[in-house]
């Protein structure tokens, strides 16, 4: 069974350097980073659960902020680009036997 492929965009304001650098080190392994705080990621329900999980584990709810906005298909294709604006593809499946 195929689980639906959600994009999301997951953009943070975290205040302390070092919970700085362990949420990008998560965001890396999700998406793909294409601002300094900003990640787009393809992901399924399961799979966005575990990276919130693993983000919300790190941050400090007082202090940081970490939005999810969630792109229809149909929005996905109306994004615009200005600048080094390369629109984010999804890397192929690769198979080792």
């Amino acid at each position: 069974m195929t689980q639906k492929v959600q994009h999301i965009v997951a953009s943070y304001d975290i205040h302390d350097p070092g919970r700085l650098a362990k949420v990008a080190k998560i965001m890396v392994n999700y998406g793909e980073r294409v601002l300094k705080s900003v990640f787009e990621c393809n992901l399924t329900d399961g799979t966005f659960q575990e990276m919130k999980s693993e983000v919300d584990a790190i941050i400090d709810h007082m202090e940081d902020s970490v939005r999810y906005y969630f792109i229809c298909d149909k929005c996905l294709a109306n994004i615009e680009y200005s600048g080094l604006g390369l629109p984010f593809v999804e890397d192929e499946d690769v198979i080792i036997t």
